[in-house]
């Protein structure tokens, strides 16, 4: 009766845990995107294991949304104009950009290559991603890296 109650205990618990699963991002966590955003975020998550996949977290911001995009895969797929910014110290090969999708939406982008895999991180309509203002921990650090910086840093510590 006792070995029963117990395999039900963990069958049932097993269910619940499954129900509650959550999509995650393993190269952001939500929590770090909603600093950066402001508020709470929608998350949207397409993983196919460590090294392939995408994540976009929103939230909308006055009259247009804002948000972090990330896109992690084996084909290097960004599309910055030849007038990009080389970066040092974020992987390898990494260049930084920026696009006007529309009058309404612009795109910060920062790509690059850890060993074999390719990254790109892009964020949209957030003031000050990719410049440092004084005295707003969100978008600036002691080091002077912006939030764009930062989030890539983190998405290449993670793929590494």
């Amino acid at each position: 009766m006792v070995r029963f109650a117990v395999e039900l205990f963990l069958v049932a618990s097993a269910a619940t845990a499954m129900g509650q699963a959550v999509t995650a991002c393993p190269w952001l966590a939500s929590g770090t995107a909603a600093t950066l955003l402001g508020g709470e975020v929608t998350v949207t998550a397409h993983v196919e294991g460590t090294f392939a996949g995408s994540c976009r977290f929103a939230r909308p911001v006055s009259e247009s949304l804002a948000s972090i995009e990330i896109l992690v895969g084996p084909a290097d797929s960004h599309a910055c104009p030849q007038d990009k910014v080389k970066l040092k110290a974020i992987g390898n090969e990494a260049v930084q950009c920026r696009r006007l999708d529309s009058p309404t939406r612009q795109s910060d982008m920062i790509a690059g290559r850890i060993r074999n895999v390719y990254f790109v991180v892009t964020m949209n309509n957030i003031a000050g991603d990719t410049k440092m203002e004084p005295g707003d921990p969100k978008l600036a650090d002691a080091y002077g890296a912006s939030a764009l910086e930062r989030v890539t840093e983190q998405v290449v510590g993670n793929l590494y």
